[in-house]
């Protein structure tokens, strides 16, 4: 446990952007508190590409209505972007400074190395964001408590309870979007010890997985279905019932997803120890 501590305690302190964030979504609250305040009825619709609609509304049972579906919102995206800010760099990264050479001396496992990665980026940096999320939910009710009349503090939802009732829905749905990111996870991480560019090379497969099946089949079911398999983080963060939209991917898929990330957490393992092997 001490060894899996201090692995985390250091990917803290190289990746400082995680406790960064507190100031931006403070002021993306007191904008969105702004916002509202402007009209007395406020509601958005947005137009996915192919995914639906989803509606907000200000007048919805959750916390602060509007705002904070929109602090989830983008608690939820900021999540994503750390995923994808820090999975594709985590091992070359201790290549590039010489700190794998230091970890190889030390009685840490390349098992342990490559696990204790993924317990900070889908585990550890969800709860940050997640506490990011309650800092930003707290300055929306001190100043609701502030300036807003009593009714409409009642109507909007604006209590204590509520806002730690939302927090626990969040921490819930994040949860269920690390699960989803734990196959693609492991597969960035492979990939990431396989070539310099491993983000870059992921979307060129994709794109050209997508365009070679269109042109076998002539129909683009199947590159639908790889969009599914990534869009699915994000699909659970925006659908009503992030349970449902995780179970309706299928519970098949879903645990086919689960056992190839287990089986590409043990190959980024197997080549983490052999990286001499390897040309990058």
């Amino acid at each position: 446990m001490k060894k899996l501590i201090t692995l985390l305690e250091k990917e803290l302190l190289e990746y400082r952007i995680v406790v960064k964030l507190p100031l931006f979504l403070a002021l993306f609250a007191v904008l969105n508190f702004a916002f509202v305040m402007t009209g007395d009825n406020v509601s958005v619709s947005v137009q996915t590409s192919g995914n639906g609609i989803f509606n907000w509304s200000a007048g919805s049972d959750q916390f602060a209505g509007l705002i904070g579906k929109l602090n989830e919102i983008v608690a939820g995206v900021v999540y994503l972007v750390l995923f994808l800010i820090y999975v594709p760099k985590a091992l070359r990264k201790e290549k590039q400074d010489g700190s794998l050479m230091f970890w190889r001396s030390m009685p840490v496992s390349d098992h342990l190395a490559i696990g204790a990665k993924l317990i900070f980026v889908l585990c550890l940096v969800p709860v940050i964001t997640s506490i990011l999320l309650l800092f930003s939910d707290f300055i929306v009710w001190l100043l609701a408590s502030f300036f807003m009349p009593d009714d409409m503090v009642s109507s909007f939802n604006v209590t204590l309870l509520s806002m730690f009732i939302h927090w626990g829905s969040f921490i819930a749905r994040v949860a269920l979007m690390s699960l989803a990111l734990f196959p693609l996870a492991c597969g960035l991480l492979v990939i990431s010890q396989l070539t310099r560019y491993p983000l870059l090379t992921v979307i060129i497969a994709v794109v050209m997985f997508k365009i070679a099946m269109y042109q076998a089949t002539g129909n683009s079911e199947l590159g639908n279905a790889m969009s599914d398999i990534y869009g699915l983080p994000f699909t659970i963060l925006t659908s009503d019932s992030p349970l449902t939209a995780y179970f309706e991917f299928g519970l098949l898929s879903n645990l086919v997803l689960i056992l190839a990330g287990v089986g590409l957490f043990f190959a980024s393992a197997w080549l983490r120890g052999r990286d001499e092997m390897l040309k990058m």
